[in-house]
């Protein structure tokens, strides 16, 4: 393994290793990549219309639709027609009974990810590091 010096090959690197270990596991429960990440968000707090659940997904909302309408014909979510502001119409987005128990074993999954991630480390290089890269983050969303 090459160690990496710079920040850009850091993050593709840890990145990439993260998300080929996970999505190895999901393939296993036939999740297709997104569906992991709403099942945990939904998990969290169900009833987030179509819209908040592509926005906190970091997805855009073509694909959110889309990631979606295969979650229901797996059977995983419904959608309830929701009334908002102006008269329009909105789909609120609930987990059923088969996708609460998928979302269980995706955050089982995300944990097994986490204890793998952090092998080795303590327990203040783990926050201290959570922390860091939160504020790279906040750096970048700032100058989008």
């Amino acid at each position: 393994m090459t160690e990496n010096k710079r920040l850009h090959t850091a993050l593709i690197g840890s990145s990439a290793a993260h998300k080929k270990c996970s999505m190895h596991e999901f393939q296993k429960l036939n999740l297709t990549t997104g569906q992991p990440k709403v099942l945990s968000i939904l998990y969290q707090n169900e009833g987030y219309l179509q819209k908040e659940l592509a926005l906190r997904s970091h997805v855009e909302p073509a694909t959110m639709t889309s990631i979606l309408n295969k979650m229901a014909e797996k059977g995983l979510i419904y959608k309830k027609t929701v009334s908002v502001s102006g008269g329009k119409r909105a789909y609120a987005i609930y987990l059923t009974e088969e996708g609460r128990e998928m979302a269980t074993k995706v955050i089982k999954i995300v944990d097994d990810m986490e204890n793998i991630s952090f092998k080795g480390f303590h327990d203040y290089e783990k926050q201290l590091l959570i922390d860091l890269l939160n504020r790279i983050q906040t750096n970048l969303e700032e100058n989008i």
